[in-house]
């Protein structure tokens, strides 16, 4: 009796184990919810990006100060990490301007843009899973790139908007300033 009791205690463990390890992996997964419908075939990113001035250049500079700071699941700050929406609330309240914390109300905010008029200092998004339910979030800069945390396991980073990954998994773009 009292063996079956201790395997029936190890049992439940292991079911509560894996219950954990699977919602944490849920959450891991990505910086949001569910993402609007895709941009229209042959869209493509503005070529030439425009210099960066004024307040776009101030959160620039700010996003890419965060640049090597770990990825972080709901972090917003140089002292935990950040994830995707976490560094885009930061680098623009760090200037006055307040933005909503995650990634799917922030595809909200200001209004929306072609990719083809992106300018330094507006937000991109990206579907970044085969559902198409998770909201990837960048800052775009003057050099053709954006500056994002892109996922576990890896830090904050500056990348071309130009790669096929990117190009590939583009949702949308919004400004804001």
């Amino acid at each position: 009796m009292a063996q079956t009791q201790t395997k029936n205690k190890i049992s439940l463990r292991a079911c509560l184990s894996i219950a954990c390890a699977m919602l944490l992996l849920g959450l891991i997964a990505g910086c949001a919810s569910k993402a609007p419908t895709s941009p229209p075939p042959g869209a493509t990113y503005a070529t030439k990006v425009k210099p960066a001035s004024g307040k776009a250049a101030a959160i620039i500079r700010t996003a890419r100060l965060m640049i090597g700071a770990p990825y972080k699941w709901g972090g917003e700050s140089p002292g935990t990490g950040f994830d995707c929406s976490g560094l885009i609330w930061f680098s623009y309240r760090q200037h006055g301007i307040n933005l909503p914390r995650i990634s799917w109300q922030q595809f909200g905010a200001g209004y929306a843009i072609r990719r083809s008029d992106l300018r330094p200092g507006d937000l991109i998004f990206h579907k970044v899973d085969k559902t198409g339910k998770s909201l990837h979030v960048g800052i775009v800069t003057d050099k053709g790139t954006f500056v994002h945390s892109p996922s576990s396991g890896k830090r904050v980073m500056e990348s071309s908007l130009n790669t096929p990954y990117w190009r590939e998994h583009y949702l949308g773009a919004r400004r804001v300033l």
